[in-house]
């Protein structure tokens, strides 16, 4: 796909869907986000949050490198970013189409809900989420998000899942096709 090309749903799903379970056996967990998961009737792009398996040495200690980047460089891939909290690439799908796709990679479980939660979007809905009441968002004042966890007075709090987001937040959970 081009940068300002959509396809519909489905369509986009359907290779997403493809996509993941190549990448699947390269990661702890690995999830659709964005509009897809939002279930938009056009979609632009494939976005993908994922806890990689770890590459280890000899003696069991984590290296730089994961098995996902291993995965993907035999994946029919164009690699445009490849940072360790960030990829982006073109997907050579099956019957000739192209895919942008961003990958983005959590090596800390504890990230997942709050890391899940923004890239599902929409972009408005995460603003609002991460934004003070007091500031007309939806965060409670005393609460704090940063490095991909929530914080009260300096304290992390559990977030495995975005249910526990809604929870702190006070509100009731939202599927992801009513977060706009």
């Amino acid at each position: 796909m081009s940068d300002n090309e959509k396809r519909p749903y489905a369509q986009v799903m359907h290779v997403a869907s493809g996509l993941v379970e190549q990448l699947r056996p390269a990661c702890h967990r690995i999830e659709i986000a964005g509009s897809l998961r939002r279930k938009r009737p056009m979609v632009g792009d494939i976005e993908i949050v994922a806890i990689p398996r770890m590459d280890v040495d000899l003696f069991g200690t984590p290296l730089d490198t994961t098995e996902l980047d291993h995965l993907l460089a035999q994946c029919p891939v164009d690699i445009h970013k490849n940072g360790k909290k960030y990829k982006q690439f073109t997907y050579f799908a099956p019957l000739g189409y192209t895919y942008k796709a961003d990958l983005f990679l959590q090596p800390d479980p504890a990230t997942w809900g709050v890391n899940f939660l923004l890239r599902t979007g929409s972009a408005d809905f995460s603003r609002r989420m991460v934004t003070s009441k007091a500031y007309g968002g939806l965060k409670p004042n005393d609460l704090e998000v940063r490095d991909g966890r929530v914080w009260d007075d300096g304290h992390a709090l559990h977030t495995p899942e975005e249910i526990y987001i809604f929870e702190y937040w006070g509100m009731t959970y939202l599927e992801p096709e009513n977060r706009v």
